[in-house]
């Protein structure tokens, strides 16, 4: 199991900076940018690119709160390493699941009798579509 900093700040780069100084001098596995990351993607993907150079390269950096699959391709590139969130899950009670084409919604009447893979494109689990709206249809 490995401890990883919360680098906290809000949008302040200055306290931001202030904080993964401090957090970067202690023993911990890895760092972790959490707290408000602006009010926009672009804020967002700024502050993220400015955390990159204020933490140990060696160190895996994790990201608290953001998983969509937009924000993951557009942060993996900055030295993002993990996510968490809820919006997997969330998406995936309420019948979203994603595919190469993108994102499709099970519980719709269409999937009933399409015995096709959930992802044509990708090796996935062996069940097909009709039986994934099928389980989203009994939750």
């Amino acid at each position: 199991q490995a401890m990883y900093a919360v680098v906290h700040g809000g949008v302040d780069r200055d306290l931001r900076a202030h904080s993964a100084a401090y957090l970067s001098s202690l023993p911990f596995d890895g760092m972790a940018i959490g707290g408000s990351l602006g009010a926009s993607r672009d804020e967002m993907f700024a502050l993220i690119e400015f955390m990159r150079g204020k933490l140990p390269a060696e160190k895996p950096i994790h990201l608290l709160g953001i998983a969509d699959p937009q924000s993951v391709r557009s942060i993996v590139p900055h030295g993002v390493d993990t996510f968490d969130s809820c919006f997997p899950t969330r998406v995936a009670r309420h019948g979203t699941l994603f595919t190469k084409a993108g994102s499709i919604h099970i519980k719709q009447g269409k999937y009933r009798a399409d015995f096709g893979p959930i992802d044509p494109e990708l090796a996935t689990i062996d069940a097909s579509r009709a039986y994934m709206h099928h389980l989203a249809k009994m939750s």
